[in-house]
C-alpha cells in the first residue's frame, strides 16, 4: 500500500513529464568581452537572474535545463519554439507577440520580475550632448547600446542610433576616441566598468536616467509545456526566490 501511495504522490507533483524538461537561454557574452570590467558586471547580472530561476524551478520541482546562447539567437530560438524560455528579457509590444509575459491586468507584472535595471547614457565631459529626459542634443556621431537591448530600440525612435560593429566592451572607449556621442548601459554595468578605468574621469553620466525596465522570464507562444496555470504558479514562485536570493547578498 505505501509503495503505491508513493508513487501516487510522485505522479501528482510532476508539473510536465521528466522526459520534457523546460529549455531555456540566457545571454553568452563574447569572449573578448567576458574578461572585462564590462563583462565582469553583466555576467552578475546574467547569473543572477539564472539563479532565481533555477531556485524557483527546483522548489516547484520542475525539470529544466539552461543554455548560455548570444542574446539574438536566444530570442530568436524561443520566437521559433526551439526553445520554451528566455531568461533577462525586457518587455515591448513586439517582444509580447512571441513571448508569454507575467501580467497584472493588460501591464507586465513589475512584482514578478527577475531583477529591475535603470540605463544611463555615458559621455565625454568635454562633449556638447544633453539629455532632458524626453530630447537629444549636442549630437555629432550618434549614440549606441549593446546589441538586442531594448535601449537600443529606444536610440532608433529617437532617430539618434549608430549600429556598433565593434565588440561590446568597447563602447566606452569609442565614446572617448570621438566616434560615438554616448553609450547606454545599466548603471550596475557602467560601475563596474568605469572601476579602474584609466580614462573614467573623462566620462560623465547624463542625467535623468535614459530609462529603466523590469526584466523577466518569458516563455514562448510556441510552446506548450506549461499552460497559463503552471505559467502564473512559476511567476510567483520566482517573486518568492528573487527575494530570498536577495537576502542572501545582503547578509
Amino acid at each position: 500500500m505505501r509503495k503505491y501511495a508513493l508513487l501516487t504522490l510522485l505522479l501528482f507533483c510532476q508539473p510536465i513529464s521528466a522526459h520534457s524538461p523546460l529549455l531555456l537561454c540566457y545571454e553568452l557574452q563574447e569572449k573578448s568581452t567576458l574578461a572585462t570590467n564590462l563583462g565582469v558586471g553583466l555576467e552578475q547580472i546574467f547569473e543572477f537572474q539564472a539563479k532565481v530561476v533555477a531556485d524557483a524551478l527546483q522548489s516547484l520541482a520542475v525539470p529544466y535545463q539552461l543554455q548560455r546562447l548570444p542574446w539574438r539567437r536566444c530570442l530568436a530560438a524561443v520566437s521559433r519554439g526551439e526553445l520554451d524560455g528566455v531568461i533577462g528579457v525586457g518587455w515591448t509590444t513586439e517582444r509580447d507577440q512571441a513571448y508569454h509575459f507575467p501580467r497584472s491586468e493588460l501591464e507586465p507584472d513589475p512584482t514578478k520580475r527577475l531583477l529591475h535595471l535603470s540605463y544611463s547614457i555615458y559621455t565625454r565631459y568635454d562633449s556638447p550632448l544633453q539629455w532632458d529626459g524626453q530630447q537629444l542634443t549636442g549630437i555629432a556621431h550618434g549614440l549606441a547600446a549593446p546589441k538586442g537591448y531594448v535601449a537600443e530600440q529606444r536610440l532608433q525612435q529617437l532617430g539618434v542610433w549608430r549600429e556598433l560593429d565593434a565588440t561590446l566592451d568597447s563602447g566606452i572607449d569609442l565614446v572617448l576616441k570621438h566616434r560615438l556621442d554616448g553609450y547606454v548601459l545599466p548603471d550596475e554595468v557602467a560601475a563596474t566598468q568605469l572601476k579602474g578605468h584609466p580614462e573614467a574621469d573623462k566620462i560623465r553620466k547624463l542625467e535623468p536616467r535614459f530609462m529603466a525596465q523590469p526584466l523577466f522570464l518569458a516563455f514562448s507562444r510556441q510552446s506548450s509545456k506549461l499552460n497559463d496555470e503552471r505559467r502564473a504558479q512559476l511567476w510567483q514562485q520566482i517573486e518568492l526566490s528573487r527575494e530570498k536570493l536577495l537576502s542572501q547578498e545582503t547578509q
